[in-house]
């Protein structure tokens, strides 16, 4: 164990009272903000803290009621347009309440998730906005934080002993689908995105069944592809479907698999915008016409929507509204914690869900197929 490990592990209240000459009361009054503290002897304290990186207990804090103004948010991918969102619409939402949020990315990587738990859990937050990166099975990690309010976002039923914020990508699924089979498409291809893939694309049928799959939102927008082929009357091709990951190549090598092996595809719905730009990239260098050849829709209507060419159709999850919404449910948590002295965070749990709409946003890359009416 490193020295600054074994010194944070003993460095407790007294110490930290005692370098910097003042009484335990006055290093409490500092760490929560009080307003009975002179700017000098808190600036004092505080550069105590810091050198002897001094972490006061987030569950003794909780259990007293302390609140500091300050909360965790851990997301996926800062890259991805639609967490970016979900992060610019919790921040909006905090700085209403005077609270301010400490970010964290785990790029994608469930590693770098847990050194991201790690992180936040030895920050002084009163509670946790978790975006997961989706690989079904829930972090044990996460568990650091049982004494403080959680808030899910974008998963489904990941920790159900927490209130959970998502879209209906059940009917995100289903309402691009039905609008291209409106058009005229009748192979329409579905491309599921991933970053730790559950399944393959010849077993993502039975993966629906997972207890987990509601961890991941590619499988609720699957199961809305397949509601709307069986509404049509249309049987199910798993040749139409392609798993990939999330990002502009991820959707330019789908679709070159895809077309590479299978004719009369005329219609594609994307696991995102950023996978469908690299779809109408590929399409475009193969000189597949969109839409008239192949119509394309994507998913999310984010900056990558109206700056693709065409300009995409795509499903729009209002990814700000989650992040606001994220705050307001964290607010009421922590609104209710009642007797903090009896507190052990159970007005945390079982919470009803909070489900957010979709809509269709039709623009350039989908049109009726020739000869189709």
């Amino acid at each position: 164990m490193s020295r600054n490990a074994k010194q944070r592990d003993t460095v407790n209240i007294r110490q930290v009272a005692e370098k910097a000459g003042v009484s335990v009361a006055t290093v409490s009054r500092v760490i929560n903000r009080s307003a009975a503290v002179t700017s000098d002897i808190a600036a004092t304290v505080w550069k105590v803290v810091r050198e002897l990186d001094y972490k006061p207990s987030l569950a003794a804090r909780y259990m007293k009621g302390h609140l500091t103004g300050s909360l965790g948010l851990l997301v996926p991918n800062l890259e991805s347009s639609f967490f970016a969102s979900i992060a610019t619409g919790a921040l909006a939402e905090a700085q209403k309440h005077d609270q301010v949020i400490i970010i964290s990315s785990a790029e994608g990587n469930r590693a770098k998730e847990i050194t991201a738990i790690d992180a936040l859990s030895r920050s002084v937050i009163d509670g946790l906005i978790y975006i997961p990166v989706s690989t079904g099975d829930p972090l044990p990690e996460v568990e650091r934080f049982r004494h403080l309010p959680v808030v899910v976002v974008g998963r489904r039923e990941v920790f159900k002993e927490r209130p959970n914020i998502y879209v209906d990508n059940v009917k995100g699924g289903y309402i691009a689908t039905k609008y291209l089979l409106a058009l005229g498409r009748r192979r329409i291809a579905f491309m599921a995105g991933f970053w730790d893939a559950p399944c393959s694309a010849e077993t993502i049928t039975s993966a629906l069944t997972l207890e987990n799959a509601g961890a991941y939102s590619s499988l609720d927008r699957f199961q809305g592809y397949l509601n709307a082929l069986e509404e049509a009357g249309i049987p199910y091709d798993p040749e139409l479907v392609v798993v990939c990951g999330y990002d502009f190549m991820a959707g330019y090598n789908a679709a070159a698999e895809l077309i590479g092996r299978l004719a009369g595809v005329d219609g594609i719905m994307a696991a995102n915008d950023r996978v469908a730009t690299g779809v109408l990239a590929f399409l475009r260098e193969q000189g597949i016409a969109v839409p008239t050849d192949i119509s394309v829709i994507g998913y999310d209507d984010g900056p990558e929507a109206t700056m693709a060419h065409p300009q995409l159709t795509t499903v729009r999850q209002d990814a700000q509204q989650l992040g606001k919404v994220s705050i307001a449910v964290m607010n009421r948590l922590l609104a209710k914690q009642g007797n903090p002295e009896d507190c052990d965070c159970e007005e945390a749990k079982n919470n009803d869900d909070v489900v957010v709409d979709v809509s269709l946003i039709i623009r350039a890359s989908t049109t009726a197929k020739p000869g189709a009416f």
